[in-house]
């Protein structure tokens, strides 16, 4: 089943569906409150009508996430949320919630930035209970008790996607690069009683001796442009480990031992890996991604970034200087969402997969 025609059956299910802005975000209190979250990163949205409303020198996330706005593709949603990820998103949040006419409820979360001083769990806490107060009149009252199931569907999701994770920097994963890519980006439009049984028949069918070949850490937004995978696995590469916001920044948290469900949840936030969107030390990124280089072997860093992408750049130089150092030669991919696989990025990236053979 594509993408539209599940979201589709999720709502003649009586869920609501809501188009979430990347990137971070409680999904399970969304889920406990039979909400579907659907993230917007990279609709295949013609330009058209976005320019009018931005300035050029925006990132084609938030301009393709407006364009599917005004071009009726995301009219299936019964609302919007904004998490504080960036500057950009944050002006889409005014945009879509004041000025473009769009009669569906936004709703803004708003979560702490490091460096976490002791005020910081409190107040993530309270954002939460902030949130599920704010979306009464769209989805009623929060259950306690399915918080709490939500929030155990979301570690074992999380366990199944460190699994995934943990076998491919064992070499004990068959699938090529596009299909490992195309099930961990599964959830972010999946919902969870779905999500776990496809990730536990991805791992039952998809483990063994893994693919022969120069193995490459991906580091930033996300696999961009799409066709990047297919071209990999022409060449032989393979992806050992990613540092990417869609991937292991967001996912490979420990599971919160707390009863209450949502101190489980703040818990959780706080022991994420290091993030440029969360304003985390240039030193813990650095130490993080050796940490990973280390564990999957990795014997190159490609860099992932969406043009415009103010938190990233401002973290790269410093990153790709350091990695240097330590012996990882780094590539560094800087274009548009689905702009296509141009002849001079193909030609790049074949060289660096040739270097690193």
């Amino acid at each position: 089943m594509n993408r539209k025609a599940y979201l589709r059956a999720q709502k003649d299910q009586g869920r609501k569906v809501m188009g979430v802005f990347p990137a971070q975000y409680p999904r399970e209190l969304l889920w406990a409150l039979n909400i579907l979250p659907v993230e917007i990163w990279d609709p295949p949205a013609e330009p058209g009508r976005a320019a009018g409303h931005l300035q050029p020198y925006i990132c084609s996330i938030v301009r393709q996430g407006l364009e599917l706005l005004l071009q009726g593709g995301a009219d299936d949603c019964d609302a919007f949320p904004f998490p504080h990820t960036c500057d950009s998103i944050q002006n889409l949040a005014s945009v879509v919630n004041d000025y473009i006419g769009q009669d569906k409820p936004c709703y803004f979360f708003y979560h702490p930035k490091a460096p976490y001083g002791a005020p910081a769990r409190s107040y993530y806490r309270g954002q939460l209970q902030a949130l599920a107060q704010e979306l009464e009149p769209l989805a009623g009252p929060l259950d306690p008790a399915q918080l709490q199931r939500r929030v155990i569907q979301g570690q074992t999701i999380a366990g199944l996607t460190r699994q995934i994770y943990d076998l491919r920097a064992a070499n004990a994963l068959t699938c090529s690069n596009a299909q490992l890519y195309q099930a961990l980006r599964r959830g972010e439009w999946t919902h969870p009683d779905d999500l776990i049984p496809y990730l536990e028949g991805f791992l039952a069918g998809a483990q063994g001796q893994g693919p022969a070949g120069p193995r490459l850490l991906l580091s930033g937004v996300l696999p961009n442009p799409p066709e990047i995978m297919a071209l990999l696995d022409e060449l032989g590469a393979v992806v050992a480990a990613d540092d990417l916001i869609i991937g292991s920044r967001r996912s490979l948290f420990s599971p919160s031992a707390a009863a209450d469900p949502l101190e489980a949840l703040t818990e959780q936030y706080f022991c994420l890996p290091p993030c440029s969107t969360k304003d985390s030390a240039l030193a813990d990124r650095l130490a993080w991604l050796q940490k990973l280089a280390q564990q999957s072997r990795a014997q190159g860093v490609v860099f992932f970034l969406v043009k415009f992408c103010e938190p990233e750049l401002f973290d790269l130089p410093i990153l790709g200087e350091e990695l240097k150092k330590l012996g990882l030669p780094t590539l560094t991919i800087d274009c548009e969402i689905n702009q296509g696989l141009s002849g001079q990025i193909a030609t790049r990236v074949e060289a660096f997969v040739e270097m690193l053979g």
